[in-house]
Protein backbone atom coordinates (compact mmCIF):
# COMPACT_ATOMS: atom_id res chain seq x y z
CA UNK A 1 0.00 0.00 0.00
CA UNK A 2 2.81 2.42 0.90
CA UNK A 3 4.60 1.50 -2.30
CA UNK A 4 1.51 2.44 -4.30
CA UNK A 5 1.20 5.85 -2.55
CA UNK A 6 4.87 6.65 -3.21
CA UNK A 7 4.45 5.76 -6.87
CA UNK A 8 1.50 8.13 -7.14
CA UNK A 9 3.45 10.96 -5.45
CA UNK A 10 6.44 10.45 -7.75
CA UNK A 11 4.19 10.39 -10.79
CA UNK A 12 2.41 13.62 -9.71
CA UNK A 13 5.72 15.37 -9.08
CA UNK A 14 6.93 14.32 -12.48
CA UNK A 15 3.86 15.84 -14.08
CA UNK A 16 3.92 19.15 -12.14
CA UNK A 17 7.68 19.79 -12.23
CA UNK A 18 7.90 20.62 -15.99
CA UNK A 19 5.05 23.10 -15.65
CA UNK A 20 6.78 24.81 -12.70
CA UNK A 21 10.04 25.00 -14.63
CA UNK A 22 8.25 26.44 -17.67
CA UNK A 23 6.52 29.05 -15.47
CA UNK A 24 9.84 30.00 -13.90
CA UNK A 25 11.41 30.43 -17.33
CA UNK A 26 8.75 32.84 -18.48
CA UNK A 27 9.53 35.33 -15.67
CA UNK A 28 7.09 37.93 -14.33
CA UNK A 29 4.10 38.48 -16.61
CA UNK A 30 3.67 42.19 -17.43
CA UNK A 31 1.86 44.43 -19.89
CA UNK A 32 4.07 46.67 -22.01
CA UNK A 33 3.81 49.69 -24.29
CA UNK A 34 6.10 51.83 -26.42
CA UNK A 35 7.66 55.18 -25.60
CA UNK A 36 6.09 57.82 -27.85
CA UNK A 37 7.26 61.23 -29.04
CA UNK A 38 4.39 63.71 -29.28
CA UNK A 39 3.68 67.44 -29.07
CA UNK A 40 2.72 68.32 -25.52
CA UNK A 41 2.72 71.30 -23.19
CA UNK A 42 1.68 72.08 -19.63
CA UNK A 43 -2.04 72.75 -19.28
CA UNK A 44 -4.45 73.93 -16.62
CA UNK A 45 -7.63 71.81 -16.39
CA UNK A 46 -10.75 73.89 -15.73
CA UNK A 47 -14.38 72.90 -15.43
CA UNK A 48 -16.79 74.32 -17.97
CA UNK A 49 -20.40 73.80 -19.01
CA UNK A 50 -22.05 73.16 -22.36
CA UNK A 51 -24.57 75.76 -23.53
CA UNK A 52 -26.73 76.12 -26.62
CA UNK A 53 -26.09 79.20 -28.71
CA UNK A 54 -29.84 79.35 -29.37
CA UNK A 55 -31.75 79.03 -26.12
CA UNK A 56 -34.85 81.19 -26.46
CA UNK A 57 -38.14 81.78 -24.72
CA UNK A 58 -41.14 80.95 -26.92
CA UNK A 59 -43.63 83.82 -26.55
CA UNK A 60 -47.13 84.53 -27.83
CA UNK A 61 -47.34 87.12 -30.59
CA UNK A 62 -51.10 87.75 -30.33
CA UNK A 63 -53.71 87.54 -27.61
CA UNK A 64 -56.01 84.57 -27.50
CA UNK A 65 -56.79 81.14 -26.14
CA UNK A 66 -54.20 78.42 -26.70
CA UNK A 67 -55.60 75.57 -28.76
CA UNK A 68 -52.52 73.30 -28.60
CA UNK A 69 -48.92 73.32 -27.29
CA UNK A 70 -46.23 70.72 -28.10
CA UNK A 71 -45.14 68.32 -25.37
CA UNK A 72 -41.86 68.99 -23.52
CA UNK A 73 -39.02 67.01 -25.07
CA UNK A 74 -40.49 67.19 -28.57
CA UNK A 75 -37.90 67.67 -31.32
CA UNK A 76 -39.10 70.47 -33.58
CA UNK A 77 -37.70 71.35 -36.99
CA UNK A 78 -37.29 74.86 -38.32
CA UNK A 79 -40.65 76.25 -39.41
CA UNK A 80 -42.70 73.64 -37.55
CA UNK A 81 -45.49 74.64 -35.17
CA UNK A 82 -44.73 74.84 -31.44
CA UNK A 83 -48.10 76.23 -30.29
CA UNK A 84 -51.40 77.15 -31.93
CA UNK A 85 -54.01 79.70 -30.80
CA UNK A 86 -57.75 79.60 -31.48
CA UNK A 87 -58.30 81.56 -34.72
CA UNK A 88 -62.07 81.88 -34.49
CA UNK A 89 -62.13 85.47 -33.07
CA UNK A 90 -59.63 86.61 -35.68
CA UNK A 91 -61.58 85.00 -38.52
CA UNK A 92 -64.80 86.69 -37.39
CA UNK A 93 -63.09 90.09 -37.25
CA UNK A 94 -61.72 89.53 -40.73
CA UNK A 95 -65.17 88.70 -42.09
CA UNK A 96 -66.49 91.90 -40.53
CA UNK A 97 -63.75 94.02 -42.08
CA UNK A 98 -64.21 92.31 -45.43
CA UNK A 99 -67.92 93.24 -45.33
CA UNK A 100 -67.10 96.88 -44.50
CA UNK A 101 -64.60 96.94 -47.36
CA UNK A 102 -67.17 95.68 -49.86
CA UNK A 103 -69.72 98.23 -48.63
CA UNK A 104 -67.19 101.03 -48.97
CA UNK A 105 -66.36 99.80 -52.49
CA UNK A 106 -70.03 100.28 -53.43
CA UNK A 107 -69.97 103.78 -51.94
CA UNK A 108 -66.77 104.60 -53.86
CA UNK A 109 -68.41 103.58 -57.18
CA UNK A 110 -71.40 105.76 -56.44
CA UNK A 111 -69.30 108.76 -55.45
CA UNK A 112 -67.18 108.38 -58.58
CA UNK A 113 -70.31 108.47 -60.78
CA UNK A 114 -71.55 111.57 -58.97
CA UNK A 115 -68.23 113.28 -59.67
CA UNK A 116 -68.46 112.33 -63.36
CA UNK A 117 -71.99 113.87 -63.66
CA UNK A 118 -70.92 117.01 -61.84
CA UNK A 119 -67.92 117.39 -64.13
CA UNK A 120 -70.22 117.15 -67.17
CA UNK A 121 -72.51 119.83 -65.73
CA UNK A 122 -69.62 122.09 -64.78
CA UNK A 123 -68.54 122.23 -68.42
CA UNK A 124 -71.84 123.96 -69.29
CA UNK A 125 -71.55 126.12 -66.16
CA UNK A 126 -74.80 124.71 -64.77
CA UNK A 127 -73.16 123.57 -61.45
CA UNK A 128 -71.41 125.45 -58.72
CA UNK A 129 -67.78 124.77 -57.96
CA UNK A 130 -68.66 124.07 -54.30
CA UNK A 131 -70.86 121.09 -55.15
CA UNK A 132 -68.18 119.66 -57.43
CA UNK A 133 -65.51 119.97 -54.73
CA UNK A 134 -67.82 118.37 -52.19
CA UNK A 135 -68.50 115.36 -54.46
CA UNK A 136 -64.80 114.89 -55.19
CA UNK A 137 -64.06 115.03 -51.46
CA UNK A 138 -66.63 112.30 -50.72
CA UNK A 139 -65.17 110.12 -53.48
CA UNK A 140 -61.58 110.55 -52.18
CA UNK A 141 -62.70 109.81 -48.60
CA UNK A 142 -64.35 106.60 -49.79
CA UNK A 143 -61.13 105.54 -51.48
CA UNK A 144 -59.09 106.30 -48.35
CA UNK A 145 -61.54 104.33 -46.21
CA UNK A 146 -61.10 101.39 -48.56
CA UNK A 147 -57.29 101.61 -48.22
CA UNK A 148 -57.61 101.69 -44.42
CA UNK A 149 -59.87 98.65 -44.39
CA UNK A 150 -57.49 96.76 -46.70
CA UNK A 151 -54.60 97.56 -44.32
CA UNK A 152 -56.61 96.35 -41.32
CA UNK A 153 -57.40 93.10 -43.13
CA UNK A 154 -53.68 92.61 -43.86
CA UNK A 155 -52.97 93.20 -40.17
CA UNK A 156 -55.49 90.51 -39.26
CA UNK A 157 -53.96 88.13 -41.79
CA UNK A 158 -50.60 88.72 -40.12
CA UNK A 159 -52.09 88.06 -36.69
CA UNK A 160 -53.71 84.88 -37.97
CA UNK A 161 -50.34 83.72 -39.34
CA UNK A 162 -48.64 84.52 -36.01
CA UNK A 163 -51.36 82.66 -34.10
CA UNK A 164 -49.25 79.62 -34.98
CA UNK A 165 -45.96 79.94 -33.09
CA UNK A 166 -43.24 78.38 -35.27
CA UNK A 167 -39.64 77.43 -34.54
CA UNK A 168 -36.89 79.67 -35.93
CA UNK A 169 -34.36 76.80 -35.79
CA UNK A 170 -34.12 73.06 -35.22
CA UNK A 171 -34.37 72.30 -31.54
CA UNK A 172 -36.15 70.64 -28.66
CA UNK A 173 -38.91 72.06 -26.48
CA UNK A 174 -37.10 71.94 -23.14
CA UNK A 175 -39.91 73.45 -21.02
CA UNK A 176 -43.62 74.20 -21.37
CA UNK A 177 -45.19 76.91 -19.22
CA UNK A 178 -48.68 77.07 -20.82
CA UNK A 179 -51.09 74.41 -22.01
CA UNK A 180 -54.06 74.25 -24.33
CA UNK A 181 -57.10 76.12 -23.00
CA UNK A 182 -55.12 78.87 -21.24
CA UNK A 183 -55.39 82.51 -22.32
CA UNK A 184 -52.20 84.35 -23.27
CA UNK A 185 -51.35 87.93 -24.16
CA UNK A 186 -48.60 89.19 -26.50
CA UNK A 187 -45.16 88.64 -25.00
CA UNK A 188 -46.26 85.98 -22.52
CA UNK A 189 -43.85 83.01 -22.36
CA UNK A 190 -45.29 79.70 -23.56
CA UNK A 191 -42.16 77.52 -23.41
CA UNK A 192 -38.41 77.30 -24.00
CA UNK A 193 -36.78 76.09 -27.22
CA UNK A 194 -33.16 74.88 -27.18
CA UNK A 195 -30.95 74.34 -30.22
CA UNK A 196 -29.03 71.04 -29.93
CA UNK A 197 -26.91 71.56 -33.06
CA UNK A 198 -25.03 74.78 -32.29
CA UNK A 199 -23.31 74.13 -28.96
CA UNK A 200 -20.59 75.98 -27.13
CA UNK A 201 -18.59 75.56 -23.93
CA UNK A 202 -18.37 78.42 -21.45
CA UNK A 203 -15.57 78.38 -18.92
CA UNK A 204 -14.35 80.89 -16.34
CA UNK A 205 -10.58 81.40 -16.73
CA UNK A 206 -8.33 83.20 -14.20
CA UNK A 207 -7.42 86.67 -15.41
CA UNK A 208 -3.73 85.89 -14.97
CA UNK A 209 -3.92 83.54 -18.00
CA UNK A 210 -5.51 86.13 -20.29
CA UNK A 211 -2.32 86.69 -22.31
CA UNK A 212 -2.04 82.97 -23.17
CA UNK A 213 -5.39 82.84 -24.98
CA UNK A 214 -6.73 84.37 -28.19
CA UNK A 215 -9.72 84.00 -30.49
CA UNK A 216 -9.18 81.06 -32.84
CA UNK A 217 -7.06 78.97 -30.44
CA UNK A 218 -7.74 75.23 -30.48
CA UNK A 219 -8.32 73.72 -27.04
CA UNK A 220 -8.83 70.17 -25.87
CA UNK A 221 -12.18 69.47 -24.20
CA UNK A 222 -12.81 66.26 -22.29
CA UNK A 223 -16.35 64.93 -22.09
CA UNK A 224 -16.84 61.70 -20.15
CA UNK A 225 -13.21 60.66 -20.77
CA UNK A 226 -13.57 61.38 -24.52
CA UNK A 227 -11.54 64.22 -26.02
CA UNK A 228 -13.21 66.77 -28.29
CA UNK A 229 -11.67 69.60 -30.29
CA UNK A 230 -12.82 73.14 -29.59
CA UNK A 231 -12.05 76.58 -31.03
CA UNK A 232 -12.20 79.80 -29.02
CA UNK A 233 -14.97 81.90 -30.60
CA UNK A 234 -15.31 84.69 -28.06
CA UNK A 235 -13.04 85.98 -25.34
CA UNK A 236 -14.93 88.34 -23.04
CA UNK A 237 -12.17 90.64 -21.83
CA UNK A 238 -14.15 91.91 -18.84
CA UNK A 239 -13.22 90.20 -15.61
CA UNK A 240 -15.26 89.52 -12.51
CA UNK A 241 -13.74 91.50 -9.62
CA UNK A 242 -14.89 88.91 -7.07
CA UNK A 243 -13.73 85.66 -8.71
CA UNK A 244 -10.94 87.32 -10.75
CA UNK A 245 -11.97 85.38 -13.85
CA UNK A 246 -13.15 86.16 -17.37
CA UNK A 247 -15.44 84.06 -19.57
CA UNK A 248 -14.36 82.07 -22.59
CA UNK A 249 -16.80 80.80 -25.24
CA UNK A 250 -15.57 77.76 -27.16
CA UNK A 251 -17.26 76.25 -30.23
CA UNK A 252 -17.37 72.44 -30.28
CA UNK A 253 -16.10 70.90 -33.52
CA UNK A 254 -17.60 67.63 -34.77
CA UNK A 255 -19.27 67.01 -31.43
CA UNK A 256 -21.49 63.95 -31.03
CA UNK A 257 -24.92 65.49 -30.42
CA UNK A 258 -26.13 62.21 -28.90
CA UNK A 259 -23.40 62.38 -26.24
CA UNK A 260 -23.03 66.11 -25.54
CA UNK A 261 -26.10 68.05 -24.42
CA UNK A 262 -26.59 71.55 -22.99
CA UNK A 263 -25.96 71.73 -19.26
CA UNK A 264 -23.29 69.01 -19.30
CA UNK A 265 -20.09 69.47 -17.30
CA UNK A 266 -16.81 69.24 -19.26
CA UNK A 267 -13.10 69.77 -18.63
CA UNK A 268 -11.15 72.32 -20.67
CA UNK A 269 -7.36 72.21 -20.94
CA UNK A 270 -5.94 75.75 -20.85
CA UNK A 271 -2.33 75.89 -22.19
CA UNK A 272 0.21 77.31 -19.75
CA UNK A 273 3.22 77.21 -22.09
CA UNK A 274 4.11 76.68 -25.72
CA UNK A 275 3.80 73.05 -26.84
CA UNK A 276 6.94 71.15 -27.81
CA UNK A 277 8.04 67.66 -28.83
CA UNK A 278 8.60 65.42 -25.83
CA UNK A 279 8.73 61.76 -24.84
CA UNK A 280 5.46 60.44 -23.43
CA UNK A 281 4.44 57.21 -21.72
CA UNK A 282 1.16 55.91 -20.26
CA UNK A 283 0.49 57.22 -16.76
CA UNK A 284 0.33 53.68 -15.38
CA UNK A 285 3.95 53.06 -16.45
CA UNK A 286 5.35 55.50 -13.88
CA UNK A 287 6.16 53.94 -10.51
CA UNK A 288 6.17 56.57 -7.75
CA UNK A 289 8.14 55.87 -4.59
CA UNK A 290 9.57 57.96 -1.76
CA UNK A 291 13.01 57.90 -3.37
CA UNK A 292 11.62 59.18 -6.70
CA UNK A 293 9.79 58.16 -9.86
CA UNK A 294 11.04 55.52 -12.27
CA UNK A 295 10.01 53.32 -15.19
CA UNK A 296 10.95 49.72 -15.98
CA UNK A 297 12.37 49.41 -19.50
CA UNK A 298 12.37 45.96 -21.13
CA UNK A 299 15.65 45.06 -22.85
CA UNK A 300 15.97 42.96 -25.97
CA UNK A 301 16.62 39.89 -23.78
CA UNK A 302 13.47 40.55 -21.72
CA UNK A 303 15.27 41.93 -18.65
CA UNK A 304 13.65 44.67 -16.56
CA UNK A 305 15.85 47.80 -16.38
CA UNK A 306 14.97 50.48 -13.86
CA UNK A 307 15.16 54.00 -15.39
CA UNK A 308 14.69 57.09 -13.15
CA UNK A 309 12.51 59.74 -14.81
CA UNK A 310 11.20 63.23 -14.18
CA UNK A 311 7.46 63.52 -14.80
CA UNK A 312 6.10 66.51 -16.70
CA UNK A 313 2.75 67.62 -18.09
CA UNK A 314 -0.05 65.19 -18.85
CA UNK A 315 -2.38 64.80 -21.80
CA UNK A 316 -5.28 62.34 -21.67
CA UNK A 317 -3.78 58.94 -20.65
CA UNK A 318 -0.19 60.01 -21.44
CA UNK A 319 2.37 61.89 -19.36
CA UNK A 320 5.60 63.58 -20.43
CA UNK A 321 8.83 62.14 -19.01
CA UNK A 322 12.53 62.92 -19.23
CA UNK A 323 15.24 60.35 -18.58
CA UNK A 324 17.40 57.78 -20.35
CA UNK A 325 14.63 56.70 -22.69
CA UNK A 326 14.27 56.68 -26.46
CA UNK A 327 11.27 56.64 -28.73
CA UNK A 328 9.98 53.15 -29.47
CA UNK A 329 11.53 51.41 -26.46
CA UNK A 330 9.36 48.91 -24.61
CA UNK A 331 8.33 49.81 -21.09
CA UNK A 332 6.26 48.06 -18.44
CA UNK A 333 2.77 49.53 -18.04
CA UNK A 334 1.23 47.06 -15.60
CA UNK A 335 3.11 44.79 -13.22
CA UNK A 336 5.99 47.17 -12.50
CA UNK A 337 5.10 47.52 -8.82
CA UNK A 338 6.26 43.91 -8.18
CA UNK A 339 9.37 43.98 -10.39
CA UNK A 340 13.02 44.17 -9.36
CA UNK A 341 16.03 45.40 -11.26
CA UNK A 342 17.38 42.68 -13.60
CA UNK A 343 14.38 40.41 -13.28
CA UNK A 344 13.19 38.41 -16.29
CA UNK A 345 9.82 39.57 -17.70
CA UNK A 346 7.41 38.24 -20.26
CA UNK A 347 4.69 40.16 -22.07
CA UNK A 348 1.17 38.99 -21.42
CA UNK A 349 0.51 37.87 -25.01
CA UNK A 350 3.74 35.87 -25.15
CA UNK A 351 2.82 33.96 -21.96
CA UNK A 352 -0.53 32.87 -23.40
CA UNK A 353 1.21 31.62 -26.57
CA UNK A 354 3.67 29.53 -24.53
CA UNK A 355 0.91 27.93 -22.47
CA UNK A 356 -1.00 27.00 -25.62
CA UNK A 357 2.11 25.41 -27.14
Amino acid sequence: MRTTIRCVQVLGLALVLPALIAAADTGVVVETARVERIVMGATLPLNGSVFSRNDVAVTAAVAGELDWVAEPGTRIGRGQVIARLDRTPLQLRREELQGLLEREAVNEVYQSKVVERYLALSETQNLSVFLLDEAMSRRDIARKDMAILEARIRQLDDEMARSEVRARFNGILAERYKQGGEYVVPGEIIGRLVDLERLEVRVAVPISYRARLAVGDRLEITVDEDSQAGVVRTLIAAGDPVSQTFELHIDLLDADREVIIPGQLVRVEIPLEASQMTLAVPRDAVVIRSEGSYIYRVSARGIAERVPVAVGAGQAHLVAVSGELEEGQRIVVRGGDRLREGQQVTEQGQTQAKLQS
